[in-house]
């Protein structure tokens, strides 16, 4: 059964994946449209003789589509890293196939949220693009906007998949699926410190997973105590924590991939993709990654404030 619904949540995943993309390529094609308002110039007025300009030209409206190039992107390389654990599970042998098993395990839960969750928000920001239109049926947007919603119920709402997550993926073989995916990402961190420009962004990477230990070294004592409701009362605030650090992850794999084609000399015809991803690698780590902090302040304030007490304070 859970052979079916690990394949089924990854299913989930890639089709919320999917409506992201189309959703972000709708918006796109209509922000390089529709004109609205002016640059600003120098000294922040409007040069009133100019013609209106396109709004992608405008950043609000710029910030917004990166935010959704940098979803879907994301969100299909973890989909596309999952299905190489898949591939690897099945041709290798002994301890080696035992390590895929784990990954996989381990990251099915990433792949169902990550893609249905932060596709309901990059979705979001495409309906914000066009405005009112967004929401009338002249344009799909609208659509997109109501099936993504459903892909954090299919196969296990999203705090399912998070009690999941910390509940038995964090804790099972005492944690050997979390250090297997740590030394994964400490891989890619050492190949894209080989570059100057990635530098910055692989030490990010590194002082989030340092900041992921922190996280746990706090919460694994409530289960080794056998206080689980406490261990697992903010599961989903840590599946959006980790969610973002395995997708900065696969952001550094990108735009280490890039770089390489840069330095090498081995870009195709498409040069634009390769600069597009290391650009918005960077996007994602100002906007996306600056947001752990405030996660594992969260996950890490002694305050107990969901659990139910004999006083009911939420009527």
């Amino acid at each position: 059964m859970f052979q079916m619904m690990n394949g089924a949540r990854i299913a989930v995943g890639n089709s919320a994946t999917s409506v992201t993309t189309a959703a972000y390529y709708a918006s796109l094609q209509y922000a390089m449209e529709r004109p609205q308002g002016r640059r600003l110039s120098n000294g922040g007025q409007k040069d009133l003789n100019q013609d209106q300009t396109l709004i992608i030209n405008h950043p609000d409206v710029r910030r917004m589509l990166i935010h959704q190039k940098s979803t879907w992107m994301g969100a299909l390389s973890l989909i596309l890293e999952a299905a190489r654990y898949q591939d690897m599970k099945s041709v290798t042998e002994g301890e080696e196939k035992d390590m895929y098993v784990l990954l996989l395990e381990f990251l099915t839960p990433f792949a169902n949220t990550f893609p249905s969750e932060m596709g309901q928000v990059a979705v979001s920001n495409g309906v914000q693009v066009l405005g009112g239109y967004g929401y009338c049926t002249d344009f799909i947007l609208q659509q997109y906007y109501r099936d993504i919603r459903i892909m954090a119920i299919y196969e296990g709402t999203t705090g399912i998949q998070s009690l999941d997550l910390l509940g038995r993926k964090i804790t099972m073989h005492n944690g050997k699926a979390m250090k297997l995916l740590a030394k994964e990402m400490m891989e890619t961190i050492s190949e894209a410190s080989t570059h100057d420009d990635l530098k910055p962004y692989a030490a990010d990477l590194g002082e989030k997973l340092a900041l992921n230990k922190q996280v746990l070294e706090h919460l694994i004592p409530f289960a080794i105590e056998g206080d689980h409701e406490r261990f697992l009362m903010d599961a989903t605030v840590y599946m959006d924590f980790l969610s973002r650090i395995v997708i900065g992850w696969q952001w550094l794999k990108m735009a280490t991939v890039a770089k390489r084609a840069e330095v090498l000399g081995t870009k195709t015809s498409g040069e634009d993709i390769y600069e597009g991803a290391i650009h918005t690698m960077r996007f994602y780590y100002k906007y996306e990654m600056t947001k752990t902090s405030g996660l594992a302040q969260t996950l890490m304030d002694p305050n107990v404030l969901t659990i139910l007490s004999e006083k009911e304070l939420i009527q």
